[in-house]
């Protein structure tokens, strides 16, 4: 028995540095993985023109011709409380986990007071109006007498932002507004996401309002 308690002292501690090198590499495998980011794909100017024209309605008009970011800055907190849950599993398969920390720091980076998006009306499938027509479709919308035909042929009046990406542009957020009339309006913050080669919208997040 003496001869063999050298042995079993051995023994164990071959065990115990099996077991400790094997939970390092569990260990250094979950920070590797807590790293690892999905890559982070530059926005360019197409873009922008790929999604509006992908989410904007036929027959209607973009009311501004230079588009601005929402503002991040002053509402930094409201941004934070309504993207934060679309980290986290949700029972609402459609949203959950959708987006990563890391992805919502990359849309505040996104963010800037200086960069505006000047419409080029050439590379959308929208209508570039004059002021004079913008007017008239806007007086038409909010007149109780529909019984005059109306002159142009739009149904609504959107305002918009500038859109925020995702790090990968698989999903994209945009404030959004639309007029169509009395009793037909919307504003909120839009969801999408791309899929099948198209962008697509999924959910409205945050407070919005509809009539």
């Amino acid at each position: 028995m003496k001869n063999l308690l050298p042995f079993i002292f051995c023994l164990l501690i071959l065990v115990s540095c099996k077991q400790k090198s094997e939970s390092e590499k569990v260990k250094a495998l979950t920070s590797t993985s807590e790293l690892i980011e999905e890559p982070i794909i530059e926005i360019s100017e197409s873009d922008y023109y790929e999604f509006l024209n992908d989410v904007l309605e036929d027959k209607t008009i973009i009311q501004s011709k230079t588009l601005e970011y929402p503002d991040l800055k002053n509402n930094s907190d409201y941004w934070r409380e309504i993207l934060t849950p679309l980290t986290e599993q949700s029972t609402d398969e459609k949203m959950s986990k959708i987006l990563t920390k890391s992805d919502i720091d990359y849309i505040f980076t996104q963010f800037s007071t200086e960069k505006k998006l000047k419409l080029d009306f050439d590379k959308l499938k929208l209508d570039n109006v004059s002021d004079e027509v913008l007017k008239s479709v806007s007086d038409y919308l909010q007149s109780e007498d529909r019984t005059n035909k109306k002159k142009y042929d739009y149904f609504g009046i959107y305002n918009l932002t500038i859109p925020f990406f995702s790090q990968n542009k698989k999903y994209a957020f945009m404030q959004i507004s639309i007029y169509c009339g009395q009793l037909c309006a919307f504003d909120g913050i839009e969801v999408y996401e791309f899929k099948n080669g198209k962008w697509k919208v999924k959910r409205t997040i945050g407070y919005y309002t509809m009539s």
